[in-house]
């Protein structure tokens, strides 16, 4: 979707507008859920590229997140 000119994923959109928080440039808006499509903002968290690869590296070495238990 674009926003003020730039073209921004809609799920980056939505976390943002949801919660009100604008996020900077070096942060990226985390799938807790694991699905790139999903924009539910209780699914979507915001982080660091390092925090985001931690999320992957846990999903595929127990296939699940400990936030859904």
């Amino acid at each position: 979707m674009r926003f003020r000119g730039r073209q921004v994923p809609a799920y980056r959109f939505v976390y943002c507008l949801a919660t009100r928080t604008p996020a900077a440039a070096d942060e990226v808006v985390r799938h807790r859920c694991h699905n790139r499509r999903c924009i539910n903002p209780d699914h979507l968290e915001l982080g660091t590229r390092a925090d985001n690869k931690h999320d992957d590296w846990e999903y595929w070495a127990n296939g699940i997140d400990g936030w859904l238990l």
